[in-house]
């Protein structure tokens, strides 16, 4: 029993690091942002909800995520819910962040992530915490770079202490070569995995849609798509994984008073001020 304990844990860190691509689209800050790029948010002008719902592989572990964030003068302040697995496995996470723009060109984004994982009612459950970091800085007119820093905790005393830890390193950095394309390149270095190269293209044909792609050094790729209408934004996503296959992304969300005309404007009000 205990070495299929083990064997399923093992089994479901390792799809736990197959996150979905995060659809990066600089100049029009997201409630969904926040996953990785919580910087970002600083430049959130309404308050927005969203969700998300993430296909992968198998249906146990399908991930349902509920975005909300909500700007104040001394910085935007946004949660996120997590979950997934079945019967016999559960993963709780709460992430709450606070976003703020130190300068017209710099911001930063806090997080903390308690998680609770349950294992039915034969074992008991087991907590930890991710505090996350993140920055994002406008260089010049076209050029962007950001990053992003984690630091997972154990507060259970029941966590085994050779289990694994997800502490990783990233950089980013974007480049926009008109209103109609952008593109993007991470380096991403998870502990006791091999670097990670991250290539994403953008075009946007028209203000309101959004068309994206991209490939990783670990052959992984996939493409995108973001529509906005009036204050409603809908994505859909689709990525390959060499190992396991294909998954699917779908996501909603909801700006109070906003448009898709307005939908950016938050950004370039805030960079390119004379002061930048």
């Amino acid at each position: 029993m205990k070495k299929n304990r083990l064997l399923m844990l093992s089994g479901l860190f390792f799809i736990s690091t197959l996150h979905s691509q995060d659809l990066v689209l600089v100049g029009i800050p997201a409630v969904f942002d926040q996953t990785s790029h919580s910087a970002r948010m600083a430049y959130l002008l309404e308050p927005s909800i969203g969700l998300e719902l993430n296909n992968r592989f198998v249906k146990e572990l399908n991930v349902l995520k509920f975005f909300g964030a909500k700007p104040f003068p001394s910085g935007v302040l946004s949660g996120m819910y997590r979950t997934y697995g079945y019967l016999s496995y559960r993963e709780h996470s709460v992430a709450v962040g606070l976003s703020r723009s130190i300068t017209p060109r710099w911001a930063l984004g806090l997080q903390a992530i308690p998680n609770i994982e349950t294992f039915g009612k034969e074992y008991e459950s087991r907590f930890s915490m991710d505090l996350n970091a993140t920055s994002f800085a406008k260089l010049n007119s076209n050029l962007y770079w950001d990053s992003e820093i984690n630091f997972p905790v154990r507060i259970s005393s029941n966590t085994r202490n050779d289990a694994p830890l997800q502490s990783f390193l990233r950089m980013g950095l974007s480049y926009v070569f008109s209103k109609q394309c952008q593109t993007s390149v991470s380096v991403k270095q998870t502990l006791s995995y091999k670097t990670e190269i991250n290539l994403q293209l953008c075009y946007s044909p028209v203000s309101a849609l959004a068309i994206f792609g991209n490939v990783s050094s670990s052959g992984d790729c996939g493409f995108g798509i973001q529509y906005v209408f009036g204050q409603m934004a809908y994505r859909f996503q689709t990525q390959y994984r060499a190992i396991v296959g294909y998954s699917t992304t779908f996501g909603l969300s909801y700006q109070f008073n906003n448009t898709a005309k307005t939908h950016g404007r938050a950004f370039q009000q805030k960079t390119n001020r004379r002061d930048f």
